[in-house]
C-alpha cells in the first residue's frame, strides 16, 4: 500500500483546484473541491487499480468556506482517486447521505463509467516552439477527432470501434499525403484546425456536444498526453489549433452527467449546485453562482496553459447566462479570458454576431445556424433564389469590426452536415435533421448531387468566394472532396458516414481539392484579402446575376473579384465588367472553372492581362457559375 500522508490541510489558497501535483518549492500534491452543502469531503487515493483506496480526510479553507482541500506527500502521476462527499443535510434541498464522485476538474478519467476513479495528471510537456497567425491570416480547416481517420485509409484495419485517436490524427509516418492527416491538411494551405469537442462526452462515436467530464479528453480518443501531442505535432506542421468548448449546457441524460447533485444537494429542479432551473440544449449551469463561473474560467486556462490551443470557439455563446438572462455571465467569464490571455483568438457562435463582438471581448464571431440562418441570406438560398443584392449583403460586413470578425462556411460546418437517419417502427426514415448533407448534395439531390457537375461547380463557387469576402474562411472535413451524404461519427442504417478517403483520391476529389488548395493559396499571397479594407462593390449586373467587388490593402495589393451566379456564359472577352473608376492592367490569378478544378480549357483569361476600356470596363471572358479574382498590376 502506497504511504500516503496528508498535511497541510487546507492548501495554499492559491495551489488550483482539482489534482495540482508539487509546483516549484514545494513536496506535495493539493487537492480541492468545491462543495458548499458538505459537512465533510474525504479524498481516496490509490496508486493503481490493484490497490485499495486509502481515505484521507480534507478540510475547509477557512470557516464558513464552501470549499475543501488538502496537500497530500506520495501522490504521483497516473495515481488514482475519487471523492467521498457527506451531505450536511442542513434544510430541505439538503437529503444527508455519502456521496461518492468524480472529481469535476478531473484531468483524466480512467473510463466514462460512473463508478471510474480520476487520474492525476501531470500537464508538463515539451512543446516546440510555436508561434500562431495573426487572426486576420486563420484560415481554419474544421474537423471531429474520431470520423476524421479509419475509413477507406491506412487507418482502416487499426482504428477500433470506428473511432480513431488522438495519435492517429497526429501520426506522421504514413507514406500517402492522404494517410498523414496534418499534412493533407497543411498541404491544402490552411493554417489552421478547429476540434470539435475533445473533451469527454456522453455516448460513443458522437459529435461531441453532450459535456460529461469538462476537464478530461474524450476516453475514445485518448489521454491527455495523446492530446498535447497532436497540439504540438499541428504547432510542428503550422497548424494553430482551435478548442471548441461548450459551456452553455451539459448532456441531457441524468446517468451520463457527472456534475449532477455534486455534493448530495438537489436545489434546481434536483441537479443541484452546478445548475440553473432551466434547459438549453440539456441542462444549464448556474452562471449566476461565482463558483460555476470560475470552474470554466479555469477550464479556458487548462486549453491554454496545458495543451497550449491558440483559440477556442464558445458554443451557443448566447446561452452563457444567469437566471435573469443578461450578459452579465458571458462578460464575466470572456472578459478574464481575454485579459489573461490577449494573445489568444476567442470566437463566439451566437444568434446576433455583430451583438456579440460589441458586448464582449471576442475576436470573431459565427451565425448561430451558419449558412442558413435566418438572419441574412444563406449561400444556399442565394443560389437558388437569390438576386446580386442578396448576394452582396451575404458578402458584406455590416456591423463586424474588421475584416477577420466573421467566421464564413457558407458550405456548411457541423451544423448544416451531421444528420442522424435511422429507420422507425413505421418503416419511414426519421431524423431530426431531414436537409443536412455535404454541400453537393444540398444543391445536386440526395445521392446524385456528387455526380452532378452544376452542384460541384456551384461548391467551386462557393470555397472561391469564401476566401474572396471579408471574414475568417472555415471548411468542414469532407467538402474539399466534395464528399457524398451526411456526415455522421457513427454507422447507421444506411451506412457509413465518416469521412471516406476514397473520395479524396477519385477525379471529382482530386479536382475539388486542387481548387480549394490554390484558393487558399490565392488569399495567402494577396493581403488585399486579409485586410479590413473594402469590400468596394463596382459592378451590380442583376438580369445577369453578376457581381464585383474590390478589396486592397494599404500596401498597394488591389484585387477584383467577379461573381457570376449564374447560367450566362461569354465565351470571348466581351463581357464588361464596370471598375468604378479604377484603370490599369489586371491578371487573372484565379478562375473556379479552370480544367484542373472540373471546368474546361479556355474559360477564363490566363495570361491575357486586360487593360480597362475608355468606357471604365474591363472585357473578359465569364464562364457560368463562377468565381474569377484579378490582380492588378
Amino acid at each position: 500500500m502506497c504511504a500516503y500522508v496528508i498535511g497541510p490541510r487546507p492548501s495554499a489558497p492559491d495551489s488550483g483546484m482539482g489534482a495540482n501535483l508539487p509546483r516549484p518549492g514545494t513536496a506535495s500534491t493539493s487537492f480541492r473541491v468545491w462543495a458548499p452543502n458538505a459537512s465533510q469531503v474525504v479524498l481516496r487515493l490509490r496508486p493503481d487499480a490493484a490497490t485499495p483506496f486509502t481515505d484521507l480526510p480534507l478540510q475547509r479553507d477557512a470557516p464558513g468556506s464552501e470549499y475543501f482541500s488538502g496537500d497530500v506527500t506520495g501522490v504521483a502521476a497516473e495515481h488514482q482517486y475519487r471523492l467521498l462527499i457527506t451531505n450536511d443535510g442542513a434544510g430541505p434541498n439538503n437529503p444527508g447521505g455519502v456521496y461518492e464522485r468524480v472529481d469535476p476538474y478531473a484531468r483524466d478519467i480512467v473510463s466514462p463509467d460512473a463508478a471510474s476513479p480520476a487520474v492525476v495528471v501531470d500537464p508538463a510537456d515539451a512543446f516546440a516552439a510555436f508561434s500562431a497567425p495573426r487572426f486576420e491570416n486563420f484560415i481554419i480547416y474544421q474537423l471531429h477527432i474520431g470520423s476524421f481517420a479509419g475509413l477507406n485509409d491506412a487507418f482502416a484495419a487499426t482504428v477500433t470501434g470506428q473511432t480513431a485517436t488522438f495519435r492517429d490524427i497526429a501520426d506522421s509516418t504514413r507514406a500517402s499525403l492522404l494517410d498523414r492527416k496534418l499534412d493533407y491538411i497543411r498541404d491544402l494551405h490552411f493554417d489552421a484546425v478547429e476540434f470539435l469537442p475533445t473533451n469527454a462526452y456522453a455516448f460513443h462515436r458522437d459529435e461531441g456536444y453532450a459535456p460529461r467530464n469538462f476537464f478530461a479528453p474524450e476516453a475514445d480518443y485518448g489521454h491527455p498526453a495523446d492530446l498535447r501531442y497532436l497540439v504540438d505535432q499541428c504547432h510542428q506542421k503550422g497548424l494553430a489549433v482551435i478548442f471548441d468548448v461548450v459551456y452553455n449546457h451539459v448532456v441531457w441524460k441524468d446517468a451520463e452527467d457527472r456534475l449532477l447533485r455534486l455534493d448530495g444537494n438537489t436545489e434546481s429542479n434536483g441537479r443541484g449546485i452546478y445548475f440553473s432551473t432551466f434547459d438549453n440544449f440539456g441542462p444549464v449551469p448556474n452562471f449566476d453562482k461565482p463558483a460555476v463561473r470560475d470552474f470554466f474560467v479555469d477550464n479556458a486556462r487548462m486549453c491554454f496553459r496545458e495543451y497550449h490551443a491558440d483559440g477556442l470557439r464558445f458554443d451557443s455563446a448566447q446561452a452563457i447566462r444567469g437566471r435573469a438572462g443578461g450578459p452579465d455571465a458571458l462578460r464575466d467569464i470572456v472578459g478574464r479570458v481575454a485579459a489573461e490571455f490577449p494573445d489568444k483568438l476567442l470566437i463566439a457562435e451566437y444568434d446576433n454576431p455583430p451583438y456579440a463582438l460589441a458586448t464582449f471581448p471576442f475576436g470573431a464571431a459565427w451565425q448561430m445556424g451558419g449558412a442558413d440562418a435566418d438572419h441574412f441570406p444563406g449561400y444556399i438560398w442565394v443560389l437558388n433564389h437569390g438576386s446580386v443584392e442578396d448576394l452582396r449583403a451575404l458578402i458584406q460586413r455590416w456591423g463586424y469590426p474588421c475584416g477577420y470578425s466573421p467566421v464564413r462556411f457558407p458550405l456548411g460546418s457541423h451544423d448544416q452536415i451531421y444528420a442522424d437517419y435511422a429507420v422507425q417502427a413505421n418503416g419511414q426514415i426519421g431524423t431530426d435533421k431531414p436537409d443536412n448533407r455535404y454541400f453537393v448534395e444540398r444543391v445536386g439531390g440526395a445521392m446524385a448531387g456528387r455526380d452532378d457537375w452544376t452542384a460541384r461547380a456551384q461548391a467551386r463557387l462557393g470555397w472561391a468566394l469564401t476566401v474572396a469576402m471579408p471574414g475568417t474562411p472555415m471548411l468542414f472535413m469532407g467538402t474539399e472532396v466534395h464528399h457524398w451524404g451526411y456526415w455522421n461519427p457513427a454507422a447507421d442504417a444506411y451506412g457509413d458516414h465518416r469521412f471516406n478517403w476514397a473520395l479524396a483520391a477519385d477525379d471529382s476529389g482530386t479536382a475539388m481539392r486542387n481548387l480549394v488548395r490554390d484558393a487558399n493559396r490565392v488569399r495567402w499571397e494577396n493581403p488585399a484579402l486579409r485586410s479590413s479594407q473594402g469590400p468596394l462593390f463596382t459592378h451590380l449586373d442583376a438580369p445577369n446575376r453578376v457581381l464585383a467587388f474590390k478589396r486592397w490593402d494599404d500596401g498597394g495589393n488591389v484585387v477584383l473579384t467577379v461573381v457570376n451566379l449564374g447560367a450566362g456564359q461569354w465565351d470571348t472577352a466581351t463581357y464588361g465588367v464596370d471598375l468604378g473608376g479604377d484603370g490599369g492592367t489586371w491578371e487573372e490569378i484565379f478562375n473556379s472553372q479552370s480544367p484542373q478544378y472540373g471546368g474546361w480549357n479556355d474559360s477564363g483569361n490566363y495570361l491575357a492581362f486586360p487593360d480597362v476600356d475608355p468606357d471604365g470596363r474591363l472585357s473578359i471572358r465569364l464562364p457560368k457559375w463562377s468565381v474569377l479574382v484579378f490582380r492588378k498590376m
